[in-house]
């Protein structure tokens, strides 16, 4: 298989069909109303009432364009089912069968492409969701994600008032290639805007964060994609981009956090700005994807206006108002009408009040000159991060030499001289991030564990999900003995990077110690999953 001709060539089919409903075969005189509700429920997600409906057609079928309209949405029902063997195979019947001059293109060309390219799948299952996984060492995030699916399914469920019925199929991506294929998304896309989780074809598909230099947030994703398959369920796929996205943020760590807050450090110095400038992102420049717009600062923004709509929705109308928005959006299809009838607002004066609502709040710029950059992706074949990539993000160039040289210093055991060196730089670039964590991380060799505090902890309080200052932190704090900070910090560095050794054998240091012998297991099945018997603390 070439992976990157195979996505050619698969885009090549979705760019040929604006949606596949609208490519199924001319339905038979005799039978419109079953295939026409059939595409209508597919299209409202409620898959269960298609399959049946499919499966009478195919009984049904005594002639042979009944079999390829039979086929073909069969095909389709077995692919948003996850079915992939019994989609290529239908899908392949139509191909063999067909006389279409338009043959192997369309939606049904993708569905044989995609099933018949789809990745080696290895499954961990639950009775509320089955996570697939290729990769031997993503069967980690497959473990670990279902804990993180479990307490989202109960928190985000109790928000939105909505449960599946059946198992959610979640895919964990192995490379690049066929997360974009499966997901039909372009790679610039993914690597510009840094959109790494999709919920599309009835199902969750995130990138493996093991192709990320440091991984991402890959938890908080898969919260924020399970929040988007509820709203689906919900509204029968009638909310618009930019309200999905903002309940899907305003959602996402509800699974860890009793208190939904959009308005991070992060998500407020980005809209500060915006307001500041007046250059908020157009609500129709949000469709038909956050992905697709120009740059990872854009698409940022995009979360950052949408979430806070959400949250200002909640904050004067209730999670009821939240429900019944859902409602009124599957009974209408029209979210302008839909808001009106919830608030009382013309869609107009809803936005209007939401502005006003931000301004209100005095938003400041929390993280001076922060840069938002879109994602780069490894392959297997190259070697992880070692750290001198972070110098490209300090901009003064003393700083810069200054750090490279801490950093030489420090791999030749002269702490003293590099803790030196950094704070020279940290003179030129005081609020650096890469510089004040390598600071703390000499500090802490050197066992000045209090000005190694010092050094790091007010940045975590802006860079709550950076896993460097994790990282340090929690060294920082098992050195200390305080092993309820330590276990929170490194436990928050495994929901970015979940194959760092060292976290996993650092927690379940904690856990034996404590008597947990439980997750003191768990961490110890999973360094040897990622080829690890025991590492230094």
């Amino acid at each position: 298989m070439k992976p990157l001709s195979i996505l050619v060539t698969a885009l090549a089919l979705l760019l040929s069909a604006a949606a596949h409903t609208a490519a199924l075969a001319e339905p038979a005189p005799e039978q419109p109303s079953l295939l026409q509700s059939a595409e209508d429920d597919i299209k409202r997600w409620k898959i269960s009432e298609a399959a049946r409906k499919a499966g009478d057609m195919l009984r049904a079928a005594d002639t042979e364009d009944k079999r390829l309209e039979a086929w073909y949405l069969n095909a389709i029902v077995e692919f948003y089912k996850g079915n992939y063997e019994k989609a290529g195979e239908y899908a392949g019947k139509v191909l063999e069968n067909s006389t279409d001059g338009d043959k192997g293109r369309g939606f049904i060309g993708f569905v044989a492409l995609a099933s018949g390219n789809r990745p080696d799948w290895k499954e961990v299952a639950s009775g509320n969701f089955v996570i697939r996984y290729a990769h031997p060492k993503d069967l980690v995030v497959a473990e670990l994600g279902m804990d993180v699916l479990e307490k989202s399914r109960y928190e985000i469920g109790l928000d939105l008032e909505t449960y599946p019925e059946g198992p959610v199929i979640i895919e964990i991506y192995p490379d690049l290639e066929s997360f974009t294929l499966a997901s039909t998304r372009p790679p610039e896309n993914v690597e510009t805007t840094g959109v790494v989780g999709i919920c599309k074809f009835n199902r969750i598909m995130i990138l493996s964060p093991r192709l990320l230099p440091k991984g991402y947030t890959w938890a908080d994703t898969l919260a924020h994609e399970y929040t988007h398959y509820l709203i689906f369920l919900k509204s029968e796929n009638t909310v618009p981009v930019w309200l999905h996205e903002g309940i899907a943020k305003f959602e996402e760590a509800r699974w860890r956090k009793e208190k939904r807050n959009v308005l991070t450090p992060f998500y407020e110095t980005i809209l500060a700005d915006a307001l500041e400038r007046d250059n908020l992102v157009p609500i129709e420049k949000m469709h038909p994807s956050l992905a697709m717009l120009d740059s990872a600062r854009e698409a940022q923004l995009a979360f950052a206006q949408a979430g806070t709509s959400v949250g200002f929705l909640v904050d004067k109308w209730g999670d009821d108002g939240l429900v019944a928005l859902l409602d009124s959006m599957r009974k209408r299809d029209d979210y302008e009408s839909a808001i009106e009838e919830v608030t009382g607002l013309p869609f107009g004066d809803f936005m209007t009040s939401w502005r006003a609502y931000l301004e209100d709040k005095n938003l400041r710029e929390m993280i001076p000159g922060m840069q938002v950059k879109g994602v780069k992706i490894i392959k297997d074949s190259e070697e992880g991060p070692d750290g001198s990539e972070d110098l490209v993000d300090i901009d003064d160039r003393k700083a810069r030499d200054h750090t490279r040289l801490g950093d030489l210093l420090g791999e030749r055991g002269r702490l003293k001289a590099a803790v030196y060196e950094y704070g020279k730089a940290l003179t030129f670039d005081p609020g650096s991030l890469v510089i004040s964590t390598r600071m703390a991380t000499a500090l802490s060799r050197r066992g000045e564990q209090d000005k190694a505090l010092a050094a790091v902890e007010p940045l975590s309080e802006l860079y709550p999900d950076e896993i460097d200052i994790n990282l340090v932190l929690g060294r920082i704090f098992l050195a200390k003995g305080n092993t309820a900070r330590a276990e929170e910090s490194f436990t928050a560095a495994l929901y970015v990077n979940p194959f760092d050794p060292h976290v996993h054998s650092a927690l379940k240091t904690i856990y034996e110690a404590e008597g947990r012998k439980e997750e003191a297991e768990k961490h110890g099945r999973m360094l040897k999953i990622l080829g690890y018997q025991e590492q230094e603390k």
